[in-house]
């Protein structure tokens, strides 16, 4: 059984902050500097400076993106730019885009949804977390004492039970439009009340899966087990669900930017591959969407990625063995892992090849992920990583399945398209 609650989220409010569309941002970890500091100019209340404010060199142990965030929040309560709602309810958000030449409407609704422990297997989440960035979000719960961007959770409602309460809601007209990088958002308040129990008690049988925002839950139980009592408001998180059998669910692949520990040597590198792989070299300079239709292709076929090596030159690494990764498994690795592209990649190629284990923290610098490839081919060519490589998208059975059966996936093994905007509504806790 899955908790999931009405709120009364505290919201803009666009008479005393302006427009919506300034307001709101991207999840953090997507955000790019050149991004952050076109949102902070938009608007001096934009959410990015509660959910990414910018560091500075003075920075203290008082004095810090964190507790500047605490401040601005505090703030903009005290002058009305932010808002407690008037009465509990969902809020219901749409999303209309484009992938691969197809429109699409992805829908669900924002509630707080009641924290556990995975052990239970209720909340499932499908991948392992990064140590600096849930210290980064412990930081920032423990400064705000609040959620200001929603865990993405997928359920499963083949008969769309719930999916038909929220068309009803969606046919009338929204509270906010939004137009941003060629995705509409639109967003509702559901109020009903039976409506609102009716969706609740979908809920008493079904399992949420964590699609986005792992390092959020976490800090977010881990704040409650340290911070809250009994009824306290840090015992819900605040999450967006959706149905994972609606169609409009799009995975993009999250490519990996990599710097040797060692001084990298290609020619040593591709003569490594040779046992485990098939390799296809591309023509000198090959642009990133020939690489990329090139492996879409071959991943029909079985696991394959692409080496980006610097200096114009790539690879197509075609696996040979998928058992050939069981040497250089964990102990704790299960077993169904050796499908995933992404787990031969990390185990195979990076732990085992390049001396790089993905699940310790102090080797996590040597990675970096990207789901930009064009952009991943020129950070190697610059120099700041000895070589790139891209990847197929996870499909959405993998995760299911592996999650169903509490098995976990190296970190950034997915990308759900198209990100949650934050700022649309925040739970904010009172006690």
């Amino acid at each position: 059984m899955v908790d999931v609650a009405p709120f009364t989220g505290l919201l803009y409010d666009e008479r005393n902050a302006g427009p919506l569309a300034d307001l709101v941002a991207p999840p953090y970890d997507v955000i790019t500097p050149d991004q952050q500091d076109d949102l902070y100019r938009r608007s001096p209340y934009n959410v990015v400076r509660l959910i990414l404010g910018k560091q500075c060199s003075q920075d203290t142990e008082t004095d810090n993106r964190y507790t500047r965030s605490a401040k601005d929040f505090a703030d903009w309560q005290a002058r009305g730019i932010l808002r407690e709602d008037d009465r509990p309810g969902f809020y219901v958000y749409s999303q209309e885009y484009t992938y691969n030449g197809r429109p699409y409407n992805r829908y669900g609704f924002f509630a707080r949804v009641l924290l556990e422990e995975f052990s239970k297997g209720n909340i499932c989440p499908h991948e392992f977390t990064l140590a600096k960035a849930k210290e980064d979000r412990a930081k920032l719960i423990r400064a705000c004492k609040a959620n200001f961007s929603a865990v993405f959770g997928l359920y499963s409602d083949p008969e769309r039970t719930v999916d038909g309460s929220l068309e009803v809601v969606m046919q009338s007209e929204p509270l906010a439009v939004i137009e941003e990088d060629g995705v509409t958002h639109r967003f509702w308040k559901l109020t009903e009340p039976t409506t609102l129990a009716l969706i609740a008690e979908q809920f008493e049988n079904k399992k949420v899966y964590i699609a986005d925002g792992h390092h959020r839950y976490e800090t977010a139980l881990a704040y409650h087990q340290e911070n809250g009592g009994p009824g306290s408001d840090s015992a819900h998180v605040l999450m967006f669900l959706t149905n994972m059998e609606n169609d409009a669910l799009a995975i993009y692949p999250i490519h990996r930017q990599i710097k040797s520990p060692e001084p990298f040597d290609r020619d040593a590198f591709l003569k490594k591959l040779e046992p485990y792989f098939h390799i296809q070299s591309f023509p000198k300079n090959a642009s990133a969407s020939v690489m990329i239709a090139t492996l879409e292709e071959v991943g029909h076929q079985g696991i394959a990625f692409c080496a980006y090596l610097g200096n114009g030159n790539a690879a197509l690494l075609k696996l040979k063995d998928i058992d050939a990764v069981v040497p250089y498994m964990n102990a704790d690795d299960a077993e169904p892992l050796k499908v995933l592209d992404v787990f031969q990649l990390h185990t195979l190629v990076l732990k085992h090849l390049l001396s790089i284990d993905s699940t310790r923290p102090e080797h996590q610098q040597y990675i970096t992920y990207n789901v930009r490839a064009k952009e991943s081919i020129q950070n190697v060519e610059k120099g700041e990583f000895d070589l790139a490589f891209f990847m197929n998208a996870t499909r959405i059975d993998q995760v299911r399945s592996l999650a169903e059966q509490g098995v976990r996936l190296p970190q950034k093994a997915t990308y759900f398209y198209p990100k949650l905007l934050s700022g649309l509504v925040i739970n904010r806790f009172k006690s």
